[in-house]
């Protein structure tokens, strides 16, 4: 039996080992003792790394930030980084969140691609590696964070505060293949601005930066309300995702509804909040803060995914157009925040982008302040990691055509030297990652163990 032949031999164990991890509702929660990113994250931790110490490795627990499974010694080290944390699951889903239920050939729950998935398959590519006895070089090093999808407060924590050894040379299976030598920089922005006469408006929407909203609400009273109830019927006709209306306790609360996408692929999706500030503005609804914040809407963020009306659409050769998401908004006790995920190509000066957005907020007397960010990656083509994976993915796949890719996502690449993205979705999977209803395709699991046992032997002999 050869490695890869192997490596699916594991196949139903993948497959139940996936399930078992996708029950873990590991969305990031507010700290408890010990538990620096609540409950969730740390039972998902504590999951991967009894499942590595089953197969016969080297395991270690970093105060619930991260934790890292060991495979062989050397000198050197091959590093495989990825998270065990989610983000919320939203609304709408056909099979339960949490529950890795299979059905139609794929197994449903969130994180069954981003990023249990993947990481599950590549536990089991190393288990496959050392159950074939093959002698590697280097040393192979797991290393799992809890809380890639809201802070990188894990990363921080291995190679920060405890300033754990960075691998010579690393992959992460957190975006797609073939191989992804550039991210674009990512920037989390959030405008504020305080009123004094807006405690008869609610506004929310969104759950989170990198996610498209898929929901947001207005709750205002029934006599502000009723020019932009009299044009709802105008608004939603002929669209797929519209408004919906009820009336309580003499309030109207509007609901738009949306679709939700990653935030590096915003036109994947359809944002619910700048949709009820279109209609707010279309209505042509005067007074207050309700009418300002609809005009900055009409005017600086319409429906736009690159930030033209703010002056950032910039773009490059490398890795495309800058995207620009409202990913939360919120309007309560008078205080206004939007909240906004910037992907900015790998060539512009971050400086630049801050500049169109703090000049564009400054005309609404908005103030501007950063709260997150990464810098951008830029991994050279003729890399010998970049080569020997796009070696590997050629060979297994046979799409002798491919080429190394840019993306606007932000993966653990970018946490260390020396670190790409590979994999883990194949050009004829369907990226519903932060959406509902995530799955994964059991057909695509041989694949992936094929791509990953063999790269992860090859970098290591």
């Amino acid at each position: 039996m050869n490695l890869q032949e192997k490596a699916i031999s594991y196949k139903e164990d993948v497959i139940k080992s996936i399930q078992e991890a996708v029950r873990i509702k590991s969305v990031e929660e507010a700290p408890l003792p010990g538990k620096p990113f609540g409950k969730g994250p740390a039972e998902a931790l504590k999951y991967f790394l009894q499942l590595g110490e089953s197969m016969g490795f080297e395991v270690k627990n970093f105060d619930n930030y991260a934790g890292h499974i060991d495979f062989g010694s050397g000198e050197e080290t091959i590093g495989i980084l990825g998270h065990v944390d989610v983000v919320p699951e939203g609304e709408g889903w056909s099979h339960p969140p949490y529950a890795g239920e299979i059905g139609d050939g794929k197994i449903f729950g969130r994180g069954v691609l981003d990023d249990k998935g993947p990481m599950i398959t590549c536990l089991y590519a190393m288990k496959a590696i050392k159950d074939s006895g093959l002698k590697t070089d280097k040393k192979i090093r797991m290393i799992l964070g809890a809380n890639e999808e809201s802070g990188w407060g894990c990363m921080d924590h291995y190679f920060g505060k405890l300033n754990m050894p960075h691998p010579e040379l690393s992959f992460t299976p957190d975006s797609t293949f073939p191989v992804t030598f550039a991210e674009k920089g990512i920037m989390q922005v959030v405008l504020k601005k305080n009123y004094e006469d807006s405690e008869n408006i609610k506004i929310k929407g969104g759950n989170a930066f990198n996610s498209v909203s898929e929901k947001a609400f207005l709750e205002i009273s029934e006599d502000s309300g009723k020019i932009i109830l009299d044009y709802i019927d105008s608004f939603n006709k002929d669209k797929d995702y519209k408004l919906e209306v009820e009336k309580k306790s003499g309030n109207i609360i509007f609901t738009s509804n949306g679709k939700s996408a990653h935030a590096s692929r915003p036109d994947k999706g359809y944002n619910a909040i700048s949709a009820l500030m279109k209609c707010i503005s279309e209505s042509g609804y005067k007074g207050g803060p309700l009418e300002e914040i609809a005009k900055f809407f009409s005017e600086k963020i319409k429906m736009e995914t690159n930030g033209a009306s703010m002056d950032v659409n910039f773009e490059d050769k490398d890795s495309g157009e800058l995207t620009l998401n409202i990913g939360m908004i919120s309007l309560e006790k008078n205080s206004l925040e939007i909240s906004f995920d910037i992907r900015y190509p790998v060539t512009i000066e971050k400086d630049s982008v801050l500049d169109g957005l703090e000049k564009n907020a400054s005309e609404f007397g908005m103030e501007m302040e950063v709260v997150g960010g990464k810098d951008p990656l830029y991994i050279p083509r003729d890399h010998f990691l970049v080569k020997t994976l796009m070696d590997v993915y050629k060979d297994v796949t046979g799409d002798l055509e491919a080429e190394p890719i840019a993306i606007g996502g932000g993966t653990y690449a970018r946490a260390i030297k020396n670190c790409v993205a590979f994999g883990s979705l194949l050009h004829d999977q369907e990226d519903n990652m932060h959406q509902k209803d995530e799955y994964l395709e059991i057909s695509k699991i041989d694949t992936w163990l094929k791509i990953y046992t063999e790269a992860i032997y090859k970098l290591a002999k």
